[in-house]
């Protein structure tokens, strides 16, 4: 069982490791577009659909790697004095809301990436991309988030069971700002 956790865990951390390098992609198209739009008053048209394009890889693909380093936005005033086994069994009832979330995700992303696979639904903007790839990023969303989001279930479950705080080898820390 620690194996399988270990397994979705590292291909969580190496799909955000390498994606976050679209990040910075995504810096330099929007400081050109930012540039030539008040400089030149002359903004390039395929700016805004490139941004639109990688925001969405970067929100989608980076789902299960913030979950994993607990990147995810949380009120713990409350929840930061219980025991790891308190907190464990909270999160086993909360992220039963994440495993919701993540089957929309799967199920609306793949109904939207086959239809538009089999009509050739393509943007209304200047490229004309194919939008299926954009929905299977939502489909691939689903799928990380959701086999991240069982990682930590099972983690917590072991937490449960047994009474030790069952960390990460992945991302050991306590990850978002506080490190």
């Amino acid at each position: 069982m620690t194996k399988f956790v270990f397994i979705i865990e590292t291909i969580n951390e190496w799909i955000g490791r390498i994606f976050s390098f679209t990040v910075i992609i995504l810096l330099f198209i929007v400081f050109y577009y930012v540039c030539t739009r008040y400089f030149f008053k002359n903004p390039p048209v395929w700016g805004f659909e490139a941004t639109e394009i990688l925001l969405l890889i970067i929100v989608c693909l980076g789902g299960g790697y913030t979950l994993l380093h607990k990147g995810h936005v949380t009120v713990d005033i409350i929840y930061s004095l219980f025991s790891p086994r308190a907190k464990a069994i909270v999160d086993l009832i909360t992220y039963l809301i994440v495993f919701i979330i993540s089957g929309v995700l799967i199920r609306y992303g793949g109904e939207t990436t086959l239809s538009m696979m089999k009509t050739g639904e393509v943007s209304s903007g200047l490229w004309e991309y194919p939008l299926w790839p954009t929905w299977l990023m939502v489909f691939i969303a689903g799928i990380l988030l959701g086999l991240q989001c069982l990682a930590k279930w099972i983690r917590d479950w072991i937490t449960v069971l047994t009474g030790i705080e069952f960390k990460s080898k992945v991302a050991p820390g306590k990850g978002g700002l506080r490190g």
